[in-house]
């Protein structure tokens, strides 16, 4: 049997309750505003007020199959802002809702983002919770993309709004589901 056959033979379970945060490993740490400064400090703020959660559920090697799996939970009114990746990704909507541009996003939609392509969207009043599926990929940067200025000025309101709310959610629902025993 050749190695590459070993490493995939058998199921693997990947707990939640294991998976390191996203900001903790190489794998999606990166952020390139470029030209974009002017989002930097609202970005920041924004970070900093919504303290969004992010897991690197699965990261498999090429041998292994080579998929990679990160959940992020956005709180609710959380303004993302448009951005691109270097690589494909599969997103699927496992709970919450989100407006991209003007189609609602909901538990069970899936939306498909080829590289490089710049994309936002705006949590709904319960957040939203997202899985980003990948193959193949190594690690991800966060390229900020144009963003009119409007978005600026609502990213900034939705600071003001929702701070205090947001500080009072500490973890999204499927975190909170799956943080009984194994």
């Amino acid at each position: 049997m050749a190695a590459e056959d070993s490493q995939r033979s058998g199921i693997r379970i990947y707990r939640a309750a294991e998976a390191p945060d996203l900001t903790q490993t190489d794998f999606g740490e990166k952020s390139d505003f470029g030209d974009h400064t002017e989002l930097k400090d609202v970005a920041v703020a924004l970070a900093a007020s919504a303290r969004t959660a992010s897991r690197l559920l699965v990261r498999q090697t090429p041998g292994e199959g080579g998929f990679s799996l990160v959940y992020l939970f956005f709180k609710p009114n959380f303004p993302l802002f448009r951005h691109k990746h270097e690589s494909d990704c599969l997103y699927v909507v496992i709970s919450g809702a989100a407006l991209m541009g003007n189609q609602t996003l909901r538990a069970g939609d899936c939306f498909f983002v080829p590289a490089l392509a710049p994309y936002s969207y705006t949590a709904g009043p319960e957040g939203i919770e997202v899985l980003e599926v990948r193959h193949n990929v190594d690690s991800f940067t966060t390229i900020f993309a144009s963003n009119p200025p409007s978005r600026l000025r609502d990213a900034n309101a939705a600071i003001e709004a929702n701070a205090d709310a947001w500080q009072q959610i500490t973890i999204g629902p499927l975190l909170r589901a799956n943080a009984g025993p194994n």
